[in-house]
């Protein structure tokens, strides 16, 4: 590939997606950098892992970080690296939907797009919500001297978290809309600042740091129970949420596992924006992977030194957390980012911790930004096959800036909708049952994915990343993974009622399926060929020259 210029390559990506049956309505711009850059974007560590903080040290202590995160880390390189295979294989918008359809059949390919699409939705929805949370609580309140999150602004349905949720959603719509090229440039600047944030926190949290007063051990499961102290026994903990009062240790190690699993969501955006990449084979699948490679370790250099220098825990939370305290300690059992911030301040001081607090803010911005770009995609590569209601709207790319406009629009607004109905429902636990429906409904879409690679064949000619001998065992492992952290993740835990909304989703997808979809949709559609294809593209070629005046 490096022996190709910029435009051989990118008539090559071309030839790719006519062989696909698709035209190159989209603006292919893409380098390999911006690539992975939406992908290591969308993932952030300074998002999941900032947000969920709370609630792994909630349900394992520090294990959950020093444990859970690589015990996590090797099984979601395990899917990654099978995704990226695929990947390669295909090259097409929407990803996930077409590796299902041409590796099995339509059916496959239609509740793969669904699930992925649920989870695409809930994924916009938690990382937004959380970055509305965070940047009014270091933002925000620091200029206006108050609290806005917890503002009533209508009782019950709208308060100041949602409403500053509804403002970055409209900032990053209009992004989003104006072109890739600021979104590719946009997630560049994200990678960077991921990093000089992390670097920025582990040095001065080395030089400045203060001793760790928690009474946790670094290595050792010590959940929190119901009166705020730190469990001791090492067989039972006592979490009066959900189905029972009693879990075992081990198991509550693992619920703290949501920390790092929902962190590592959205990698496959380096597979949705494939239509907008250049030698887009190859790409994608670095992509996906090295997102997920450089995040678990500047993640884990991240996480470890917030759990290395801890203040007394006690002094931070409610001593008491009965069911009339639970929606004022919510952000403390279900996120929000209350711990991080605190340890920030606790060893820095209020300037530089509110002000690293504030970096971290922005970046999850940049977050939402290129999970609203991946998903858009998504919702325009299915209705382009008339796969969704008002496909025929969604489906349309802006002439002016090739961008697939009206998909955009409808994912942010059905994500702040979303939001809005996981706050009537669950108020404080809102952001547990987004970030749960998140990662479980992609992480089902990915499962299919890697489950038909390995049950079929042809795709594997067309691949051109590949894990050689590996590839059957690493696919099996993340095909395990998958149905453990789907039940793991679906237990009723810490007031998380996700899994009625995913039964109750699953339920009305078979209904649609059986009423519409079984006779009517048809799977990929091959939109013409060489010749009306090439014709496609013309159209936009000049009606671009038009509205420019040229």
């Amino acid at each position: 590939m490096s022996g190709r210029s910029r435009e051989e390559l990118i008539r090559q990506d071309v030839t790719d997606l006519h062989g696909l049956g698709y035209a190159q309505e989209l603006y292919r711009t893409m380098g390999g950098f911006s690539n992975f850059a939406i992908s290591f974007s969308s993932i952030s560590i300074l998002t999941g892992a900032v947000v969920l903080y709370d609630y792994g040290l909630a349900w394992a202590g520090k294990a959950a970080v020093s444990l859970g995160w690589p015990f996590i880390t090797v099984f979601v390189l395990c899917i990654a690296a099978s995704m990226a295979e695929i990947a390669s294989a295909y090259p097409t918008a929407g990803g996930l939907y077409f590796w299902a359809s041409r590796m099995k059949n339509k059916r496959w390919g239609w509740w793969t797009a669904w699930l992925n699409l649920l989870g695409q939705l809930a994924m916009v929805a938690g990382i937004d919500y959380a970055a509305a949370g965070f940047i009014n609580a270091t933002i925000v309140d620091k200029l206006a001297g108050g609290m806005f999150n917890t503002v009533e602004v209508i009782p019950g349905i709208l308060n100041g978290q949602l409403v500053t949720m509804g403002v970055i959603l409209a900032i990053q719509l209009a992004m989003n809309i104006a072109g890739i090229n600021l979104v590719a440039v946009l997630n560049q600047v994200s990678v960077w600042w991921h990093i000089v944030i992390v670097v920025g926190v582990v040095i001065l949290m080395t030089l400045m740091g203060q001793p760790d007063k928690s009474g946790l051990d670094l290595f050792s499961i010590r959940p929190m129970d119901t009166a705020g102290s730190w469990n001791n026994d090492l067989r039972f903990v006592d979490l009066q949420y959900g189905a029972a009062t009693t879990y075992p240790v081990f198991l509550a190690f693992f619920f703290s596992l949501l920390q790092a699993n929902w962190t590592y969501t959205g990698y496959d955006a380096s597979a949705h924006v494939a239509e907008e990449t250049i030698g887009a084979r190859v790409s994608s699948a670095w992509g996906i992977f090295l997102s997920v490679a450089v995040s678990a370790v500047v993640g884990y250099l991240f996480l470890m030194v917030l759990s290395l220098h801890t203040p007394d825990l006690s002094a931070l939370f409610p001593a008491t957390l009965d069911d009339t305290t639970l929606p004022k300690a919510s952000q403390y059992y279900f996120g929000g980012g209350v711990a991080v911030i605190s340890i920030l301040v606790y060893n820095l001081g209020e300037f530089l911790g509110n002000l690293l607090a504030a970096g971290i803010a922005i970046a999850m911005w940049f977050c939402g930004l290129s999970s609203v770009a991946a998903s858009g995609r998504m919702v325009f590569a299915f209705a382009r096959d008339d796969g969704l209601p008002a496909s025929g709207w969604l489906k349309k790319v802006s002439r002016r800036y090739r961008t697939p406009a009206n998909s955009l629009i409808g994912i942010c607004a059905v994500a702040f909708l979303f939001t809005v109905s996981a706050f009537v429902v669950g108020g404080g636990t809102a952001i547990v049952i987004v970030t749960a429906i998140s990662t479980i409904f992609l992480y089902a879409a990915y499962g299919i994915c890697i489950y038909l690679g390995l049950r079929t064949t042809a795709w594997l000619e067309r691949r051109v990343w590949s894990l050689g001998r590996w590839s059957k065992p690493i696919a099996c492992v993340a095909v395990l993974w998958v149905i453990v952290l789907m039940i793991l993740f679906s237990f009723p835990t810490s007031g998380n009622i996700s899994w009625p909304f995913m039964v109750g989703a699953v339920a009305l997808l078979a209904i649609y399926d059986y009423a519409w979809a079984r006779s009517r949709f048809k799977g990929p559609v091959i939109h013409g060929g060489e010749a009306e294809l090439t014709e496609i593209e013309k159209e936009f070629e000049h009606a671009v020259e038009d509205l420019s005046g040229g």
